[in-house]
């Protein structure tokens, strides 16, 4: 079969599965299709199975990792449950590995195919708050409030240059203003250092937001009153005529709540969802009153008087989004020793269960090294110290744990998280 006729087939079985677009296919595969990053299964002369490969990079603004996305799994209905698409996963990752791919994501669409991939080493890595708002919130005032909080002349500074912001929809056909926007976006990729993010290049970027114009979506954009770009949010209503926010790209607190205001009023009727990422998102909230204890004659227990607040922190709320494989444990390691030069750490690793090899890491002062020790030597040592081999899968689920997981993890490890964030896949 030619690359021709393969990209054709999967095309014709990508859009009889999810039942996208014409343009949507079209572009997805005008772009991405590559037959040395895709896998597929024929039964006779027809492909009943098949997936996609598309590269990337992450970066927490010193390293960066090469990740493989996997999109567009798919199994003709009367194939699924024999095992093509678990075959077909295997080999796409020995593909990746052997290409020096860190490690391969995907986007799980329900919590059922969570538990299908989680059982085949995938882990749950990547986290998504959904932060929403009614049809009555107002932005604008919610952003003055917390000026009130501010020094009185930074208030009335960041007053002046909030009321200074402009936002109008964005036109695509609009060429210069296309390109200004596709470099914005890159550099606001680019210059994130707070947490390790996906990377898109120009051609990524170019390509969202003419996929953002095929599924009937707007981008807003925000300008400064020096006439720079300073926000961008790409948004969709569903069917219930609810707006979602998938990305916010922007400069300060202020070009945020410009641009949340600006599509408010656009749809005013509409509640809102926001999606960002638990490093990104730092609101708080009142969520319950919390009562101090009391005698049955009404008298307060304990020194406790009248009535106390607890704070809902929106990001510890997040939600699973995407999983990762990880293909080389050792970048892995790496990556997060020099990400946290703070940290600390040895550990030993078993990574295959049919040898009897135990990885051992040591992380100090932003370097990793690693040994390769035989099992039956260390094996009296270790009923004698309080060290443990930790299965590879426990180290990522260690690595990856949820924001506002308990302390005790990094107490006994000494291991930090590592938060990875992406937005504006083709999913």
């Amino acid at each position: 079969m030619t690359a021709e006729e393969l990209k054709d087939k999967m095309m014709k079985l990508w859009k009889t599965t999810f039942h996208d677009s014409d343009a949507y296919v079209s572009l997805i595969f005008d772009n991405y299709f590559n037959p040395d990053l895709v896998e597929y299964h024929e039964e006779g002369n027809q492909l009943v199975s098949a997936l996609l490969g598309i590269p990337y990079e992450f970066s927490n603004g010193k390293s960066k990792m090469k990740a493989l996305y996997l999109c567009g799994l798919a199994t003709a209905t009367e194939y699924r449950h024999r095992g093509i698409m678990n075959d077909l996963l295997e080999k796409i990752n020995k593909k990746a590995k052997d290409n020096d791919y860190v490690f391969t994501f995907l986007i799980p669409a329900n919590d059922s195919l969570i538990n299908y991939y989680s059982v085949r080493k995938y882990e749950t890595a990547i986290y998504r708050v959904e932060d929403r708002y009614t049809e009555l919130h107002n932005f604008d005032k919610d952003y003055r409030s917390n000026l009130q909080y501010e020094d009185s002349r930074i208030g009335a500074l960041k007053s002046r240059q909030f009321d200074s912001i402009k936002v109008k929809i964005f036109d695509i056909n609009d060429e210069k203003n296309l390109r200004d926007l596709i470099q914005s976006i890159y550099n606001f990729e680019n210059n994130i250092s707070t947490y390790t993010s996906l990377i898109h290049s120009l051609k990524d970027i170019e390509l969202v937001v003419r996929e953002n114009d095929i599924s009937k979506g707007k981008i807003f954009i925000a300008y400064n009153k020096e006439n720079s770009l300073c926000g961008v949010a790409f948004i969709y209503l569903d069917d219930k005529k609810r707006v979602h926010i998938p990305k916010v790209y922007y400069e300060n607190q202020g070009s945020l709540y410009k641009l949340l205001d600006a599509i408010k009023r656009k749809y005013s009727e509409s509640p809102l969802s926001l999606y960002c990422y638990p490093e990104e998102c730092d609101r708080k909230a009142l969520w319950d009153k919390v009562y101090g204890a009391s005698n049955p004659d009404g008298a307060m227990l304990g020194g406790a008087y009248g009535v106390s607040e607890r704070i809902y922190n929106v990001g510890d709320h997040a939600k699973p989004y995407g999983m990762v494989r990880i293909l080389n444990l050792c970048e892995i390691l790496k990556f997060i020793a020099n990400d946290r030069s703070d940290s600390k750490f040895s550990i030993l690793v078993k990574q295959d269960s049919d040898d009897d090899r135990v990885l051992k890491c040591d992380i100090v002062d932003g370097k990793a090294t690693f040994d390769i020790i035989d099992y039956a030597k260390i094996r009296v040592q270790l009923k004698n110290t309080n060290l443990m081999i930790l299965k590879e899968r426990e180290v990522l689920e260690i690595i990856f744990r949820k924001k506002g997981s308990s302390n005790m993890i990094q107490e006994a490890f000494g291991i930090p998280r590592l938060p990875i964030n992406m937005a504006l896949l083709l999913d």
